[in-house]
């Protein structure tokens, strides 16, 4: 089968390096024609960590994927894994490779750390096959691993470039620069490369988790966000009871490293489910809890969950309706930005929500999401807002 996704197209061009062998393949895969190529491998290993490309993969291999932080789908000789790179049962499932292939992702620490994390699985003399659109850094992508290897340019086109690589007896790849943990609320979190804003707290959510916090605490909104409280510095284990109840079920979407999910399981809530795209972000979110002592849900998917995922993941939420939804969303894909997911996931969240429930939304000031709020919801309100950022609220009642 050819292929017309460019970096699939070249990965095929490239078939002498990697037919008959044994290939463990990651990074930003774009393309379901990924899966036909690997026929004529020996063995094959499809490392995702984004929950789409790996359930599209295992659907086209006829298996369902499940929702947790790690799954696998095997047929034949071919292996979908949806996973972190440094996750133990990842590694526990993959043998020993000939070649490892890397589609290069726009952000170099993160193709950096999947290089430094799947090392290990490459036999003594494998090769690695570094693929790369232009457009995000692939003419540099030897840079990678220059220092450690012997790596040469073996290919161009379609707008990509193609390395090919050997380490050099004794040498090892370097890991990305480790994060600094992120404080709040006397909460500590660990980051992980990948993760939206990379060992910092970024300031719309920050100004999320200070208008929701204070929104939750019964009182009324700040005209001005410099008059709204900075709960940076506080303990929210020590702020007083929410004026709702305590058994809300609640849905922290695209939840990253966990930080909003988190700090509402700090604050008393007892059902709290973090949900995200990214095993990365999954496998984060469980570490961070375990690190505060918190007890959360996680669940595999891309926004809004239905039911029967919930269920899937034996996550007890009645007719899959949240009390409260808070979320930070994405409008990033790839080298763009979009807000159609985002917009896709207002018109349905009333729909994930009881009757009484309610929306927290941050948002970049110039994206005005007040307009797509108020069409799907009958009372909107803006609890806090800066000259980049707003904090909505959206309820029908």
């Amino acid at each position: 089968m050819k292929a017309d996704d460019p970096l699939v197209e070249v990965f095929e061009r490239n078939r002498d390096y990697w037919e008959h062998k044994k290939v463990l393949i990651a990074g930003h895969i774009t393309s379901m024609q990924l899966l036909p190529q690997l026929i004529g491998t020996t063995q094959a290993y499809v490392l995702s960590e984004n929950y789409e490309t790996a359930q599209g993969l295992s659907a086209m291999m006829g298996v369902k994927l499940g929702h947790h932080d790690f799954e696998y789908a095997q047929k034949k000789h071919v292996t979908v894994i949806f996973g972190a790179a440094d996750d133990s049962r990842v590694h526990e499932l993959i043998d020993e490779v000939e070649v490892l292939v890397l589609f290069l992702s726009k952000t170099k620490s993160l193709s950096q750390n999947l290089l430094y994390c799947l090392q290990d699985k490459l036999a003594a003399n494998g090769k690695i096959l570094l693929i790369g659109s232009n457009a995000i850094g692939g003419k540099s992508g030897d840079g990678l691993i220059k220092y450690a290897a012997d790596v040469y340019k073996i290919d161009t086109a379609r707008k990509c470039t193609v390395f090919l690589g050997s380490l050099n007896e004794g040498q090892k790849l370097k890991s990305a620069p480790a994060l600094k943990d992120v404080l709040f609320g006397g909460l500590t979190l660990k980051q992980a490369q990948g993760i939206f804003s990379q060992g910092e707290l970024d300031q719309g959510t920050k100004l999320l988790l200070n208008a929701m916090h204070h929104d939750l605490g019964g009182l009324p909104p700040c005209a001005d966000a410099k008059d709204l409280p900075d709960l940076s510095d506080s303990t929210l284990t020590e702020l007083d009871a929410p004026v709702v109840p305590l058994s809300h079920a609640i849905l922290d979407v695209g939840c990253g490293s966990g930080i909003i999910g988190l700090s509402l399981a700090a604050r008393g809530f007892k059902q709290v489910v973090c949900s995200d795209i990214s095993a990365t972000a999954l496998n984060c979110t469980v570490a961070n809890a375990q690190l505060n002592g918190l007890t959360i849900d996680t669940l595999a998917t891309n926004m809004l969950p239905t039911q029967a995922e919930l269920e899937a993941n034996n996550i007890n939420i009645p007719s899959g309706k949240f009390n409260i939804i808070a979320t930070n969303p994405p409008f990033h894909q790839g080298v763009n930005r979009t807000t159609s997911q985002t917009l896709d996931m207002i018109a349905k969240a009333k729909n994930s929500l009881t009757s009484d429930g309610v929306l927290y939304l941050v948002g970049n000031a110039c994206l005005h999401y007040e307009e797509p709020l108020a069409e799907a919801f009958a009372k909107v309100q803006v609890l806090a807002k800066t000259t980049k950022f707003v904090v909505y609220k959206a309820s029908n009642k």
